[in-house]
């Protein structure tokens, strides 16, 4: 089935637009979607990158007593006059959050992060590098400065070359997709591969273009408006989105005591809105006449697509300041920018969706992967130089050394959260390991200068990492995953079973792999031409 096409010169100018912005933008793409896909669990694998936090109970929260916590860790040195959150305890989270702000003219600075144990208030000593780092990674945050910013271009640009893709395949899509084979010339099956994928995940990918673009660029997005209609006033932008930015403070507010009051609108939430869960609790001005308190809530059904919204309210006088319910009473402009954000993060669907989006976010990885391979194996013929085919091989044997050396070093970054002791400095020790191994197997994979020995080593590096994840848990903290399902710590369990079948997977394929050449170009064996033994020693 063949579809209208576009015209020669049109063709010519999106297929272009489309190779210089695929090929420029491939390896931060695949950074972006690999660990994207791992950061959509984050929530589920928080128990086991946690191992203080397995076999916590929920119970109710009594906020006297983590304010008393706070205190107690904090030497007395809290900045009530600043932020200072509290996470109630969760299905998947079961400790007590706090963050905070800590008083500059006190013996320590800076602010304060911690969990609690909800049956008696003690610190639990967590760790969450993982997700954290993962999480962080997807859109470049630990570039300082630029990383965020620069994970929102690649964003948009990526919705560009996502849009000509399409438009230059338009024509026999549908003749590509269903022609896909294994077999055939290398050339062809790259080009097929590319398309059939970019053609399944074209939606998916779309979506998260423009999400990602939004979210990231939102700040330059909103500089013009800030300085020519709100006078350079940032906070006059956000209220319209979230009015906790709208509310005015005073340094010379009269001080009052707001405890009581604040217990009383936690019960009075959970009362009024029994479908409701709070998932943070936003404190400021504390301990004066103009405190507020902010109630993050979030539908308890997961299926909920509009599920997430606040309620403010003055603690001195218990006067409701704004109320944004979910499915109750938010306004177009919150519907919207909080719909963007479940679709981003598929916080809607349950594992069922987010495990969609897992699986699509590895076709599109794929798909970045082919696309390169491709570009390599389009310029071997003789319209370019030898100089320029040894400029393309380097070239693409450089970005796939990149992207696939990330393979093994997540499973790597999950086994070294439980294996490293954990201690103050843990994340750096843990990250350390993480991006260090990330560059030796990149530079690795780059000096082998062979695509066939470079995905076996992977293959084989990255069966072996996975492996080790389940093992790690099991030896260090006794969670076998048979032991973590008659425990109930379905989280901890679904972790293990998916790096033990991911490494047992990509072990059949290493095993697989030294057997069959891979299907990469400028590695492939020439069985028919290469001389036996037996044939040598007849000549001699």
């Amino acid at each position: 089935m063949k579809l209208k096409g576009l015209k020669a010169r049109a063709y010519n100018i999106m297929f272009h637009v489309h190779t210089v912005s695929g090929i420029v933008l491939s390896v931060v793409l695949f950074v972006i979607f690999y660990a994207g896909a791992f950061t959509l669990f984050k929530s589920e694998f928080n128990s086991w990158e946690n191992p203080q936090m397995r076999g916590l109970a929920m119970h109710d929260l009594k906020i006297s007593k983590v304010l008393s916590a706070i205190e107690s860790q904090t030497c007395g040195n809290v900045n009530w006059n600043e932020d200072v959150r509290i996470a109630p305890p969760r299905k998947n989270k079961p400790a007590i959050g706090v963050f905070g702000h800590l008083n500059t003219a006190g013996p320590s600075e800076g602010r304060f992060d911690f969990l609690l144990n909800p049956l008696d208030y003690t610190p639990i000593e967590a760790k969450g590098t993982v997700g954290e780092t993962l999480f962080r990674l997807h859109f470049l945050d630990q570039i300082p400065a630029i990383g965020r910013y620069l994970a929102g271009f690649v964003s948009l640009f990526f919705l560009f070359a996502s849009l000509t893709g399409l438009l230059i395949h338009w024509r026999n899509i549908f003749t590509k997709f269903w022609s896909f084979s294994l077999k055939g010339a290398k050339k062809q099956f790259w080009a097929n591969a590319h398309t059939v994928m970019g053609f399944l995940g074209l939606p998916f990918q779309l979506m998260y273009a423009v999400t990602g673009a939004f979210y990231l660029l939102l700040p330059l997005i909103l500089l013009p408006a800030v300085g020519m209609l709100y006078a350079g006033n940032v906070n006059s932008v956000y209220k319209i989105v979230y009015p906790s930015y709208g509310i005015a403070y005073s340094d010379r507010a009269e001080p009052a005591e707001n405890l009581d009051n604040l217990e009383a609108l936690y019960s009075q939430v959970l009362h009024e809105n029994p479908d409701l869960e709070i998932t943070y609790i936003g404190i400021k001005n504390f301990n004066r006449k103009d405190g507020t308190v902010n109630f993050s809530v979030r539908h308890k059904s997961p299926e909920s697509f509009d599920n997430s919204g606040s309620i403010g309210y003055r603690l001195s006088t218990r006067a409701e300041l704004y109320s944004q319910i979910p499915q109750k009473n938010k306004g177009y402009v919150q519907q919207v920018i909080n719909g963007m954000g479940q679709l981003h993060f598929a916080t809607f669907g349950g594992l069922l969706l987010k495990s969609t989006y897992f699986i699509l976010a590895l076709l599109t990885c794929f798909m970045v992967l082919a696309g390169v391979v491709l570009w390599r194996e389009a310029r071997q013929n003789k319209s370019f130089t030898v100089r320029q085919k040894h400029f393309h091989s380097r070239t693409t044997t450089i970005y796939l050394a990149i992207c696939l050396s990330l393979i093994p070093a997540v499973p790597l970054l999950f086994a070294s959260e439980l294996i490293v002791p954990a201690s103050q400095g843990h994340k750096l020790a843990v990250n350390t390991i993480f991006f260090t191994a990330w560059l030796i197997l990149g530079i690795f994979g780059v000096f082998l200068k062979k695509d066939r020995l470079l995905v076996h080593w992977y293959l084989f590096l990255s069966a072996l990492f996975s492996l080790s994840v389940p093992l790690s848990n099991g030896y260090k903290t006794g969670y076998w995953p048979w032991i973590s399902l008659l425990k109930k710590e379905y989280g901890v369990a679904l972790t293990d079973a998916f790096w033990l079948c991911a490494g047992l997977f990509q072990l059949f394929l290493f095993l697989y792999a030294i057997r069959k050449t891979a299907p990469f170009g400028n590695s492939r064996v020439n069985r028919q031409s290469a001389p036996s033994f037996e044939n040598k020693a007849k000549r001699v």
